[in-house]
């Protein structure tokens, strides 16, 4: 089965379409990174064991994709330089502890950049989600130094995830739990109006970016989207605040002549190499 896995990727990957003009790129969308995950069947569906992420590194590096980073996309999209055939972008949400202590190492090892994309407020407290089967805390996640460190390395580029818009919140009158960025909060017997909707979105918006600034340096130009959950206010807020190339978690291809909205591929079920090559051909 392997050789014969072996033997359609190679004539899928060369057939498979490049972009000719140089705005076409893919996005790889983990999260947590461990040294153990159980198989395909972790209570976390969306970590990672180190062993797989080697090899997608690995992977990608000897099927002919090339690595880019957030400055490559944007110059192709100013028209100033085009990306290579099999661009790919790869992605760290949530801004969990691994990235440090796991990724960084790889990205140094392979020369990667990447992008990894904070919640601000989980750096300093619990966020009360329950991921696998326990509820996370603020020491899952980076603290304020080791984003300073990572904000410091050119082959990161730290990303907004919100300040704390990843949540569901009551969303109508039965209670039903929907993404806290594209939702209309109901409380109290009535619907958040659209004037406090767009003020809480903006006002989030801000408080991430800002408090990147002021610990990095510098302010993020990227918006990650909380599940992947957008709405037009949600564009039209970021790119107010300067993210004007905003990750979602559509699947497809990305474009540099449509950053707004970038789809990505995201990875869960703790893949080996050919569920990844079958989401890029």
């Amino acid at each position: 089965m392997r050789n014969a896995f072996a033997c359609l990727l190679i004539l899928l990957l060369a057939a498979s379409p490049a972009s000719a003009d140089g705005t076409a790129f893919h996005v790889l969308a983990y999260h947590d990174v461990r040294d153990r995950v159980d198989q395909d069947f972790d209570a976390d569906q969306y970590a990672i064991s180190t062993a797989n992420l080697i090899d997608h590194f690995t992977w990608l590096r000897l099927n002919g994709f090339t690595v880019v980073s957030v400055d490559d996309i944007l110059a192709a999209s100013r028209g100033e330089r085009p990306l290579p055939e099999r661009a790919v972008l790869l992605t760290f949400d949530d801004g969990f502890a691994s990235v440090a202590t796991h990724v960084l190492p790889l990205l140094e090892l392979f020369d990667y950049p990447a992008v990894v994309s904070i919640v601000t407020d989980w750096i300093e407290n619990d966020p009360g989600v329950v991921q696998g089967n326990r509820v996370l805390t603020h020491g899952d996640f980076l603290t304020w130094d080791q984003v300073r460190a990572l904000a410091q390395n050119p082959l990161v580029e730290i990303a907004s995830h919100s300040d704390a818009l990843h949540q569901g919140i009551p969303g109508n009158p039965q209670g039903n739990e929907q993404p806290a960025a594209v939702t209309l909060a109901y409380r109290n017997g009535a619907y958040e109006t659209e004037a406090e909707y767009a003020a809480r979105l903006r006002g989030d918006l801000e408080a991430s970016a800002a408090r990147i600034e002021q610990e990095t340096g510098r302010r993020p130009r990227v918006m990650t989207w909380p599940y992947g959950a957008f709405n037009q206010p949600a564009l039209d807020s970021a790119a107010a605040l300067g993210m004007r190339m905003t990750l979602t978690l559509t699947d497809g291809v990305g474009s540099t002549n449509a950053l707004g909205v970038v789809p990505r591929h995201l990875i869960e079920a703790n893949p080996g190499v050919e569920p990844l090559a079958w989401s890029l051909l």
